[in-house]
């Protein structure tokens, strides 16, 4: 018994180092062709869904730190290899300016995706502690908070009066915060229906008030920093409920 958990604990990282492998190439290469860092970054989460789907199937959770630790190696790469691939990776994951030159790598405090990975780590520890709950934080990070920003981009195009005004986020809409409640809402009632099977009727006020506090906290909290922040206050508002 032990060594079959081994072996499909193993199994999954190692499945899981071979799609971040696979994610840092195709980074770099849609980077070279022209792709701005942001768009590159907002796509990374729902990819990672893939692997946060099988979080379940984890017979030791702590296996989980294999894939959080190999984004980490790959963004440490970035920041310390002086190599054309890896500075151009460093470029792709991480934050800039409008006026930051893909020629002239700009020099940056922060690992790469420092963001994505505590938000990561956040939702790997709920799991730890609260399968359910971390699973659906999970979630709602690589789906919920991409669905908000793609839709704040849609209407900046086309109905620029729904912005919100924000000062830490002028960029933010209201369709954005409402896609951001919805689909935190669903993911939070799919991921306890999963564990717990319980109708979603009597889950719906307790991920709505969950959701409205992930909406709640991308408003205030400035920079990337709302999306771990959200991890956590989420995480203890479902305590709480």
């Amino acid at each position: 018994m032990i060594e079959s958990i081994e072996v499909t604990d193993l199994v999954l990282s190692g499945l899981v180092a071979f799609g971040i492998l696979q994610l840092t190439w195709f980074s770099v290469m849609i980077l070279r062709r022209g792709m701005p860092p942001q768009t590159i970054q907002q796509s990374i989460p729902p990819l990672l869904a893939i692997w946060v789907l099988m979080w379940p199937v984890y017979t030791d959770t702590r296996w989980l730190a294999a894939g959080i630790i190999m984004l980490a190696v790959m963004g440490l790469l970035a920041m310390t290899v002086r190599k054309p691939f890896w500075q151009q990776l460093r470029f792709a994951w991480s934050r800039q300016t409008e006026n930051s030159n893909p020629v002239i790598y700009p020099t940056l405090k922060l690992l790469p995706l420092t963001h994505l990975i505590a938000s990561l780590l956040i939702a790997g520890l709920w799991f730890q502690a609260i399968p359910e709950f971390g699973f659906g934080l999970a979630l709602c990070m690589c789906l919920a908070f991409p669905a908000a920003f793609w839709v704040d981009q849609l209407c900046e195009i086309r109905f620029g009066f729904l912005k919100l005004g924000f000062p830490a986020h002028p960029e933010q809409t209201l369709a954005g915060h409402l896609a951001l409640i919805v689909v935190s809402t669903v993911l939070l009632c799919w991921s306890l229906h999963v564990y717990h099977g319980t109708d979603w009727q009597t889950l719906f006020i307790a991920t709505l008030i969950a959701g409205m506090t992930a909406s709640a906290t991308r408003a205030v909290i400035p920079g990337e920093w709302n999306t771990p922040a959200a991890m956590i206050t989420v995480g203890f508002v479902m305590w709480l409920l």
